[in-house]
Parts: structure tokens; sequence; C-alpha cells
């Protein structure tokens, strides 16, 4: 007999077979349930995350420190518990069929080590799966412990290797981030920046008018006071599937997050000021008895007599600062269930800087929701948001600003007050403001169909609304000075820059055999950046407007930048008995930057990390608690500029018949086979822990090489094709060592001492640009910084000189300089080694003394005001007798063509943070119906070591440049002291 089954037939067919196959897939599955505590207080650890290794099975504990695992396979398991700040345990149990097995388990606190907790690209891992070092900043208690005025503090000098350059001390400026040196001779060298998986905006530019150097950064957009923690993805080994762009390694941030059980309020608050405390050059002028000028060049000529050196400082004696105050108010709720947790939060924050037309105020939002919709699927959405309006003073190089006023000012105190340009209320009269709405949302989604699959989703979008402004009251500034500038002006720059994120991706876990467990990932990724602006300006403004319906002379332009990534990549991660660890991966990326005749670009990866203590044949002396060593090498780049690769044109005014009509002209031939800048990396080193003093100590060799670097290959003007084209010809050796270490020294009931320590080098050197390709020439003033191969990039070069006083007059005359014939290396802008200490000392578990020292070395830095101010002859050097020989000698061989005297060591030593905590005793805090209350005191750049002769050696008045770096007319850091208060209810 024949049966023919129909598809209804078919399906009532497999429904009952599904439905005869779930009781006997239920018969061998099983439960694990359990508490999680810490292992010192005994207490429960909420929101730890409980999975079953070789699966996706995972649970999170509640409030009570409670899990329960279902649907886990029957008979052996290994489950898996891990928390941020405290080291992961695996622990061994045996599961029954239909039954319940019970396992508490307890965590140990741990900062660092190798069970600590890491994020990747893939999904959390444990540190000692990595093959990469893992460097990692605690933001949410670097907040408490020594309240840091913007994200950029936060991360200044907290990791080795990562170089963190404020431009100066103007409220709300920029920051210059580098990780491993410099990549890149043309593109921007900033890391990648991601919050909670989605990129967000890190232009080096991000302002449209120029207060003559200092730039606001979007970095400082995102408050510390958000964020549970920073972890930095140093290099192309571990940045590799962040893909294009992540070349210069990417800084990793993750939002605050909710935590199971009642709600928990927390409430801070601080106040403080902030002051100047540069030290700043007095006005020279040398004179004849009849008061005419007279310098020490012409008195060692003999031209003229000096009877005496006038001298005043007008910004010491009239100055332009005043006491600034920083304010900042916090509110945040955290709490939920077992399924649904949340954290919002908002804080308003307001710093009055040292001028009286420097502030910046803000106010930052966040909500973040986690939901277990079932137990195989979560979401997580989160929204961070930053209001913020910005008011900047003039200042760096330029002619409205209020040092460079006073700094080529004049000897005599009756004319102009001292000042050389502006008076600063003149120059106050100059309104500056940036306004931004910076809005970052994430949709995150796990889904775990099987116990052996996950599917993850990433979506998000940073968008930034930012309004540019500047405004020039008619007959504020003196008609003499400058006609345009008296007749009034106004600037008004709307942008919006868009960045959006997908990420999408599967993760499968099996166990392979007991001791082996696989991990293989894949997935594709997208990633859409673009920039609009609309640049609109007017002169002569009438007088009470500030629209730019006021004015005449109008000019306007309109740009649009726009770049799209596609990425696939593959990662299969293999553990042997879990000591042993081998990943390799290979990411795929396509970019609308990239020219047409250039395809695909592969970027490999491969690692391997051993925790070697742990083998039964390794000698484990008594010191020594754990081993791991690890290797890796990785591949990433840089994309070119939106329009690099393309031919594009630029409209000009043809006259025909004595009538203007609209033509072209070559703006850019482009380049069809244009590559983006990959960078190779090998990263080795190890991890230990050393007893008995709970050392932790991380070692990391790295060495990078950049290919097909971009350099613009100038083109002769008989092509009338443009200036230049971007070819890929050059490279870039980065190579350096990095070490880090933790240790508890003290651990009793009334004292404890905890110490942090790094140090860092790296050689960075241009190794070639290309055949037959000049030095590429640049700097302040044009020739004083270049792109040379067997050189670090940005390197100065000069003339040299020697002097010799033949007379022995104590003068040094025009014919007592020589120069050198030919330019010679002066030394590079950056560091090139360094290393940082910080240490806590706590007494009866109530105070808390904090303190960070770092230290920078193997750098100069350009004093080009002490340049300049000889150049229009009112320094010392040109002016004073008793100024020193080799004083005298630069202002000469400045004045001969040379400004090698002024390029100066830059080495410095500094007390970055010094704090002192108080945790009140319960009964207080309980007075005001609190769980704890906790008040500290804190001090910002305290005090500074260095045989630099300028105001400090960190200063760079072309903000976030890539290479550009002078000491110009630049406001100095400013001192912080600040009060705070937390309080949690």
């Amino acid at each position: 007999m024949r049966f023919t089954i129909g598809r209804t037939g078919l399906g009532v067919a497999m429904a009952l077979g599904m439905l005869t196959l779930v009781p006997l897939l239920a018969a061998q599955q099983g439960e694990v349930t359990g508490r999680v505590t810490d292992k010192t207080s005994g207490q429960s650890v909420a929101g730890a995350q409980v999975s079953v290794v070789g699966t996706t099975l995972r649970a999170l504990t509640g409030q009570d420190g409670r899990y329960r695992l279902v649907n886990v396979p029957a008979g052996a398991a290994t489950i898996r518990v891990a928390f941020i700040g405290y080291g992961s345990v695996t622990q061994a149990v045996t599961v029954p069929a239909g039954g319940a097995a019970e396992q508490d388990v307890a965590l140990s606190q741990v900062a660092v080590g190798l069970d600590a907790v890491v994020v990747t690209a893939t999904g959390d891992q444990a540190v000692r799966e990595q093959g990469t070092v893992a460097h990692s900043v605690d933001l949410k208690s670097r907040t408490q412990q020594a309240p840091t005025t913007n994200l950029s503090d936060a991360l200044n000098s907290t990791v080795p290797g990562v170089v963190v350059q404020s431009a100066g001390g103007t409220t709300g400026s920029g920051t210059r981030i580098r990780i491993r040196g410099s990549n890149s001779v043309s593109l921007s060298n900033e890391p990648v920046l991601v919050v909670d998986g989605v990129r967000v905006e890190n232009s080096a530019s991000s302002s449209s008018v120029g207060v003559g150097g200092q730039q606001p950064s979007r970095l400082n957009d995102i408050s510390p006071q958000d964020l549970e923690a920073v972890q930095v993805a140093s290099g192309p080994a571990a940045s590799v599937l962040y893909g294009t762009d992540a070349a210069n390694g990417a800084i990793l941030m993750r939002t605050r997050r909710g935590q199971p059980g009642a709600t928990r309020w927390t409430v801070s608050a601080e106040s403080g000021v902030l002051n100047d405390y540069g030290v700043y050059p007095t006005n020279y002028a040398g004179l004849t008895a009849l008061d005419s000028a007279c310098s020490l060049t012409r008195v060692a000529a003999g031209t003229c007599v000096q009877s005496r050196v006038r001298t005043f400082n007008p910004i010491e004696s009239r100055s332009p600062f005043r006491t600034g105050h920083r304010a900042l108010y916090g509110l945040s709720a955290s709490g939920g269930t077992d399924q649904t947790t949340f954290y919002v939060s908002g804080h308003f924050s307001n710093e009055e800087g040292v001028y009286a037309v420097n502030e910046n105020r803000q106010i930052n939002l966040l909500a973040n929701l986690f939901n277990y919709v079932r137990t195989n699927l979560d979401f997580q959405a989160t929204v961070l948001y930053t209001s913020g309006k910005l008011r900047l003073p003039q200042n760096d190089n330029n002619v409205f600003g209020v040092l460079s006023s006073g700094f080529l000012g004049s000897s005599d105190s009756t004319a102009n007050s001292g000042y050389g340009f502006l008076t600063p209320q003149q120059s106050f009269t100059i309104r500056t403001f940036q306004n931004i709405d910076h809005f970052t949302g994430s949709l995150q989604t796990n889904y775990r169909p099987v116990r052996w699959l996950e599917a993850h989703a990433v979506m998000g979008t940073d968008f930034v609304n930012r309004y540019d402004e500047n405004t020039q009251i008619p007959g504020r500034i003196p008609a003499a000075f400058n006609g345009p500038a008296n007749e009034g002006s106004r600037a008004a720059n709307p942008f919006q820059i868009y960045n959006w994120t997908g990420n999408f991706y599967a993760t499968a876990s099996f166990a392979l055999t007991p001791d082996l467990n696989s991990t293989t990932s894949g997935g594709f990724l997208y990633y859409h950046q673009r920039s609009h602006g609309v640049l609109a300006s007017v002169q002569k403004l009438t007088a009470g407007t500030n629209s730019l319906a006021g004015g005449v002379i109008p000019t306007a332009n309109e740009q649009t930048l726009e770049t799209v990534t596609l990425g696939r990549f593959v990662e299969e991660r293999l553990g042997f008995k879990n000591r042993l660890f081998v990943t390799a991966a290979v990411r795929s990326d396509d970019n609308t930057s990239f020219g047409r005749r250039f395809g695909n670009i592969l970027y490999p990866r491969l690692s391997g990390s051993w925790v070697v203590s742990e083998e039964p044949f390794f000698p484990t002396p008594d010191w020594l608690g754990s081993l791991k060593v690890r290797a890796a090498f990785g591949a990433s780049g840089l994309h070119p500029g939106p329009t690099d690769a393309l031919q594009f044109f630029n409209p000009t005014p043809v006259v025909i018949n004595n009538t203007d009509v609209p033509g072209i002209t070559i703006g850019g031939l482009g380049n069809a086979a244009l590559k983006p800048e990959r960078t190779n990396e090998t990263e080795v080193g190890f991890d230990a822990a050393v007893r008995p003093l709970s050392v932790q100590v991380g070692f990391t060799y790295f060495s990078k090489i950049s290919h097909d670097a971009l350099i613009a290959v100038v083109l002769p003007p008989s092509c009338g094709c443009g200036t230049s084209l971007f070819r890929n010809l050059g490279s870039v050796t980065n190579k350096g060592v990095e070490i880090s270490a933790n240790a508890t020294l003290v651990h009793r009931t009334k004292v404890s001492v905890e110490l942090y320590a790094s140090a860092w080098g790296t050689r960075s050197r241009v190794k070639t640009l290309g055949r037959n390709i000049a030095p590429i020439i640049f700097g302040l003033g044009g020739a004083t910084q270049r792109i040379q191969p067997g050189y670090a990039p940005g390197s100065y070069f000069q003339l040299p000189y020697t002097y010799r006083d033949a007379n022995g007059d104590g003068l040094i005359a025009l014919t007592e300089v020589t120069l050198g014939t030919t330019p010679r290396f002066q030394g590079q802008p950056f560091p090139d080694h360094g290393g940082s200490l910080s240490t806590t000392i706590s007494l009866f578990q109530r105070l808390h003394l904090y303190g960070l020292a770092d230290g920078r070395f193997g750098n100069s830095l350009f004093n080009s005001t002490e340049q300049f101010r000889c150049g229009v002859g009112n320094c010392a050097g040109r002016n004073d007798p008793k100024a020193s020989l080799a004083v005298q000698a630069a202002a000469v061989a400045n004045i001969k063509g040379t400004q090698a005297g002024y390029m100066e060591q830059a080495d410095f030593i500094k007390l970055r943070e010094l704090s002192l905590t108080y945790d009140a005793p319960a009964p207080w805090a309980a007075r005001i119906g609190a769980s704890s209350v906790s008040f500290t005191i804190a001090g910002r750049n305290l005090a500074t070591w260095t045989k630099y002769t300028g105001l400090d050696p960190e200063l760079n008045e072309a903000g976030q440049n890539n290479f550009t770096t002078a000491d110009f007319l630049t406001q100095p850091p400013v001192r912080y002291w600040i009060g705070r208060v937390n309080m949690t209810f």
C-alpha cells in the first residue's frame, strides 16, 4: 500500500514529531542554580554574568546574588562567573537529567589579572584569552577618587603608550591623542572612538571659526561621569576587527548600567576654582640717554651707547585673568528586576575660565535600559545626549589675542597699557561661540536560538548639530588698528555631522572535546559618515545687530563630505584546557574613498595566549602567582579623504562679452588607483602575578610598519589640473615597549597602600616618502618642521649656528655668530618615552589619599613666543646686557635667519592630581536618609619640573593639528582646586 502525504499532512507529522521530541530533550536537560558573593565581604554580587562554558547559555544574578541557568545539557558541565572589577571563576558541576545542580561561587575583586573581563569586537572575554595587551581605566571609581574636568583629563597619564596632549589652558579647548606613535604623514592620527559599540565623531578639526589655534574636541562632549570603563585597543593587532580607520587604535567606552534591585539614587555636586599660574616674560627696551632705541647688537657694533633698560610686564601688572569657577551637579538612578534593569543620569556643568569671555556650559543626559525579553533574547538601548554652549577667547596665533598683545607689547606702560595691539577689554568684545547638540543612540540585541549559537546586532547613530559663530561689533576695535575689524563682521556656520553604525554577527560555541572549546564568529559591519556644513559671513555689520542680515559684502559656501565602509569578517578562537588560546581572523573592507580601480582590502589577524604557569610541567616558584605569555599579529588601515581619489572641479567666473558667466577649473585630478594606508603590527608580551604583594606586571613589545602612506605629489602648474595628487608612496615605522605594574603593598584593616606604575617608549621614524620625493616642509613660519626619511614625523630642522664672544665684552655681535649651510635636526615634537606613578593610601577604610605624577621625555618644543618677541625686538636677548651669552646668541642667530636657538628640550615631570577623600560613617549618612556619603577635595596641575624656559612644555598653538607643534602666544594650563560630595540613597 502506498501512502501519499500532502503539505498539510507533512506539517502535522512534523509537529507530532516535535511534540514527541520535546519531552525527550527536556529529560536530557537540567538546571544550575546558586548564589554569587564577594569573597571578602560575603555580600551578594548583583548583575554578575553566569554562563555555561562551550555554550551560549547565560544568566544574570539578581539583587540577592542568585542565578538560574535552564536547559543545561545533563552531565558534566563547567560554569563561568564574570563581573567587571572581579576575577572570573570557573566551577565544574554535574547536572542531573530533569533536575537541578546547586553551585555557589565567591568572586575576588581584581583591577587587572588573567580573569579580569575586557570588551572585544566580538563580545566580553577574559584577559587570559587575549593575545594582545588589555589596558582599561575604571572611570566609575576614578571620577569619585579624583574629580576630572573632562574625559581628556580622565585618560591622561593612565595608559602606557597613550599620549594625551592638551593644547593649552583655555576652558573648552581640545586634545591631541596618539597611541603608539603616528602612523600617517597625511591622514589623521587620532584613534577611533566607540561608545557601546557605536562609532562617535572624532574629527581633528571641530570648529570653523578660528580664534588663533585652540579648538574644542568632540571627545570632551562625553562626560566621564557617564562612563563605567574605558578600554584601549592600542594598535592593529588588537583593533583589526574595527577595520579601516582603526590603524591608530581604538578607545572603547562603556556607559554605566543598572543593577537589579531597589532603585538606588546617587547625588553628586562639586565646586571649585581655577587659576592661572603662569610666569610671563617681561617686555624690554634698551634706551640711550635721550630715550632712543639702543639694542645690544647696536651697542656691540658701537653705533649707540645704552643708558638704561626699560621694562614692563603688562600681563603681570595689568592682568587679563580672573579666578575661574567650576561647578557640577549630578543625579542618577539605577535599579530594576532580574529581567529589566535601568540606569538614568543627568549632569549639569559650568566652567568659567580665567578669561572673562571663556565659559563652557554643558548638560549631559544618559539613559540605559537592559531587558531580558525571554531567557534566550535580550535587548539594550542606550541614549547619550550632550547640549553645550562654549565661548572662546581670542588666543594663540592671532593678532586679536590677549596674550599675543601682551607678549608682543611695549616696555612703555603708558602706551596702550603696555599691550601691543588690543587691550584685553577690546579683545573681549569679540564674541565667539560654539553651540552643540550631540546625540549618541544605540540598540544592541543578543539572540540564542539554540544553546550553541548566538546572534548579535548593534545599531546606532552619532549625530552632532554644531553651530559656530563669530561677531565683531562695529566700533569696538580701534579704526587705526584694522579698518574691516572696526567696521564689524559676522560669521555663522551650521554643521550637521552623522555617523551611522550597523554591526551584525553570529557566534557559535562548541566543546569539541572535554578539553578543547571552539568559538566561531562571523558577520558584516557597516559604517557611514556624512558631514554637511554651510559657511556664511558678512562684513560692514550694522551697529546693534547680531544677524547676517545686518551686514553687507556677503560670502557663502557649502560643503558635504561622505564616506561609507562595508566590512565582512570571520574569526575562530580555540581554547585548550582554559589555558592555551589561539585566535585567527580576517576582515575584508570596501570604502567609497578608495580609488575606483582598487577593490576590497583584507586585514588578517593571528594571536595566541598561553597561561604557562598552569601547565603541570611548569616549576612555579612560591613568589610567582601566574604567568601568561602572548603574541599577536594584525593589520588595519586608514582610508583616504572623501575626495582624494576623485576628480572634481571648482567654479570660477569667466568674462564673455563683458558679462560674467559660470566656468570651471580642475580642483583635483584624482587617483583612480588610490588605496588605503595599511599598518601591520606585531605584538609580544607577558602578564604575571607576583606574590606576596599581589603585584600584577605586564610587558609588551610592539612593532608597526605603515605601508602605502598617502603623499601629496606636487603637479606642474602648466598641467592646469590642480596643485597636487595623492599617491600611495610612503612608509612609517613605530616600535616600542609598554610596562605596567599594579601592586597592593599593604593590605590591613587600618591601612592599605595601592600603587600603579607604568613606563613606555616609542620610536617613530619615516621610512620612505617614495622615490625622488623631497622632504615635506611645514610648521609655524613655514619651514620649521619636516617629514623626512630617517627621522620622526614632524621633526624640527633649522640651520645650526655657533657663537663666540671674541672681544670679551660680554656682548654677542652680529659678526660673532656663524650660521651653518645646511638645516640640521633639532629634535622631535612628540615625547618618545615616559612613565606615570599613582598611589592610593587608605586609613581606617575611611580616609583615602590619592596622587598621580607622570613624566615625558625625549622631545623638543619650539619656543616660538620668545623667538617672535626677539624678532620684534622686545626680549631680554636683544636689550638686556645681563642676558647670558647663549640667550644673546639665539637672538642674534634669529636675526640672521635661523630659529634653532628656540627649539628647546621639553622633558618634564608633573604632579597631575592630588586628592583626599573621606567616607563618612554610616550613622552620619543615615541622618539625611542616605546609605553612604563621601567628601573629596582635589587639585590638578599642581607642579611641573622642567628645563624648558617657556610657560609650559606641553603647549601647542596648533590644537589637534597632525604634527605642527609650537609654543606660540598660548595660554598655559590652569590649576584646579575642586571639592566634591557624593551621596547614595
